[in-house]
């Protein structure tokens, strides 16, 4: 806390400054296990971490109090991979800012997703889920979804929805929101999402301190406030305790 270790392009003269897409990812590829990254800043690349590790049964990563920002694509790309997560702020991506796909084991507590991107249009949802994919010849290729948990996050955005199940029946879709705050379409079947004590929005007024600076922390009327249920995660990133009922995402409002 307060060292953060950034991950950025090289170019320092100011017009670059937040400028997505001017490196590649970090990426784990298969074999690589166990790998952590805590307090870090990830910013300007075009996927911020992807990991690819199929068929693991140890942890592939972990990622902890740790910012993904403007990244052209992704923030987090995960495979069939084994990934955890807390206290995270991943925010304005070109595309998406999460997807787990084609099936895998996931556990994200108090994470915020807030997919305000500004530089382009956008019409791909904050987080997708997948337990599928259609190989070279046109064949579906099932991926059993074990688990995609998530627990007292946020996910928001500039669009009207910001969540994508994408689900063969035909394999293992197994997905939760727990104490959640979630952004659904108010047309959207997903208004009828498996979740337990999820808040649902169809706004993002009063949510966050200032979208426009980038400031993601909660708004004094946020619905995010004592809206969560007693983690592991004792403290926020930004090292404040959590008491009592602790608020949504990877902020706790301190008064």
């Amino acid at each position: 806390l307060n060292n953060e270790v950034i991950l950025k392009g090289d170019r320092l003269d100011s017009w670059y400054e937040n400028v997505a897409g001017q490196w590649d990812r970090i990426w784990f590829t298969p074999g690589s296990v166990e790998n952590e990254v805590n307090y870090a800043i990830i910013r300007n690349g075009t996927v911020g971490l992807h990991a690819d590790t199929i068929g693991n049964n140890n942890p592939t990563l972990t990622v902890k109090n740790t910012i993904i920002e403007n990244m052209s694509d992704i923030g987090i790309f995960a495979q069939g991979s084994h990934v955890l997560g807390e206290n995270n702020v991943i925010r304005d991506c070109g595309r998406y800012a999460m997807v787990l796909n084609i099936g895998g084991t996931y556990d994200f507590k108090h994470t915020t997703f807030a997919n305000y991107w500004s530089f382009s249009s956008r019409n791909t949802p904050s987080i997708l889920l997948n337990n599928f994919y259609e190989d070279a010849n046109g064949n579906i290729q099932l991926r059993d979804l074990h688990e995609a948990s998530f627990t007292n996050c946020i996910i928001s955005g500039s669009l009207p929805g910001e969540i994508e199940l994408q689900e063969n029946t035909a394999a293992t879709f197994n997905y939760s929101f727990n104490n959640c705050l979630l952004k659904l379409h108010p047309d959207s079947s997903l208004t009828f999402l498996e979740e337990n004590n999820s808040i649902k929005i169809q706004n993002s007024d009063s949510l966050f301190v200032n979208i426009q600076e980038d400031n993601y922390q909660l708004h004094q009327l946020s619905p995010a406030i004592d809206a969560g249920i007693e983690t592991v995660v004792e403290q926020d990133i930004l090292g404040n305790t959590r008491s009592g009922l602790p608020d949504l995402g990877a902020y706790e409002k301190v008064d």
